[in-house]
Parts: structure tokens; C-alpha cells; sequence
């Protein structure tokens, strides 16, 4: 699939990609949600169908040691291809060297939340936040993705979800300065919201 494929051609792809997705046609389904993203890293809908149909294929069968240890060995060394890929400036390339480690390891927080980095230092933030969502679906203790979620949604200024994910962060760790730190700044600005209504 090239870079150059017109809105039309896509949206008819990326339909084929959701009706093999509903058929449980898996396989397919990755491969046209892989093709999707490939050529256009930002599509959000077809690199959360790939991620759900990754799942699907997976299905609910606990991986063996000997699995485990190939998707630790995937996932550091496509880590590590991305990091040098985005030092290059090639945003399409990490991600797509990313997607492959989740393809083996649809659970692979860790390659989520590169992804969601990568989108946030883009200032995709809703990209970042959809993809992160995917990591507390998965690990719904995952600090480090709580803490982020709580900074993504302050900053499109909504507030309650801020404050529930460093709520959560906080029951979680109740000694974590920085989700203490948040909750404390964000209720002292719900105080400022309210005293400038009452004036």
C-alpha cells in the first residue's frame, strides 16, 4: 500500500478490515488495519481495530514460558529499532516497528505506551489518550499510564477524568508525589473556576 491512497480507496479498505474483523476473521483483519496504519500512522480507528483484532487472535490462552520469553526478546529489540528509528525523525517507521512487537504481544503495555509517547510528543494528544486507555484496560495499575492519562485530560481541560485516573493512581500509591501534587493543583484550580463564576 502506498502513502499516496486516496480518501475513498481507504475508507473502502479500512470497511473490509471491520467486516473481517466482525466475521472473526482475524488474520485479515490485521493485515488490513496493519496496511492502514502503515500508510497512515495516524489513523486512529484502524490502529485500535488492529490492536483489538491483535487481541482477538490471541484469544484467552495464557502464553508459555517459551512464548513469554520470545515476546521479551520481540519487545526489547523492536523497542529499541523504534528508539533509533524516531532519532531519525521516522515517526511511520517506529510506529510500525512498535506494531509488530504488539502484533506478537497484543498485551505489551510497554509498546502502547511508546506509542502513546510518541503521539504525545507529537501533540496528538487524543492519540496519545486512546492509546493509554488501551494500557489501563489492560493493566488497570499501571501508574505511569494513570499519571499520564490525568495530564492528557487536564490539558483539554477535562477536568473529572483528570482527577479520577490520579485518584486511581493514588489509591494505588498512596505516596506518590506526583499524582499528589496533580490532584492538589487541579482542585486548587477547580477553587479559582469557581470563585471567578461567583464574582
Amino acid at each position: 500500500m502506498t502513502n499516496d491512497i486516496n480518501e475513498k480507496d481507504l475508507k473502502e479498505f479500512y470497511d473490509k478490515g471491520v467486516l473481517a474483523l466482525e466475521k472473526k476473521n482475524y488474520d485479515y483483519a490485521v493485515e488490513i488495519f496493519s496496511q492502514i496504519v502503515s500508510s497512515k500512522y495516524d489513523h486512529l480507528e484502524a490502529r485500535h481495530y488492529l490492536h483489538l483484532s491483535s487481541k482477538n487472535k490471541a484469544g484467552d490462552t495464557k502464553p508459555s514460558l517459551i512464548t513469554n520469553v520470545i515476546n521479551y526478546i520481540n519487545s526489547f529489540f523492536g523497542a529499541l529499532s523504534a528508539e533509533l528509528l524516531l532519532k531519525k525523525g521516522n515517526i511511520a517507521g517506529a510506529l510500525e516497528k512498535l506494531e509488530k512487537v504488539i502484533a506478537s504481544n497484543p498485551n505489551d503495555t510497554k509498546a502502547i505506551k511508546k506509542i502513546a509517547d510518541i503521539f504525545y510528543k507529537n501533540n496528538q494528544n487524543y492519540h496519545a489518550i486512546q492509546n493509554l486507555e488501551e494500557v489501563k484496560a489492560i493493566d488497570a495499575n499501571d501508574i505511569e499510564a494513570l499519571k499520564k492519562l490525568g495530564d492528557l485530560y487536564l490539558r483539554k481541560e477535562d477536568y473529572k477524568n483528570a482527577k479520577s485516573n490520579y485518584e486511581t493512581a493514588l489509591k494505588i500509591d498512596p505516596g506518590d508525589t506526583e499524582a499528589l501534587k496533580a490532584l492538589k493543583n487541579l482542585d486548587a484550580l477547580g477553587t479559582i473556576q469557581r470563585e471567578f463564576k461567583n464574582e
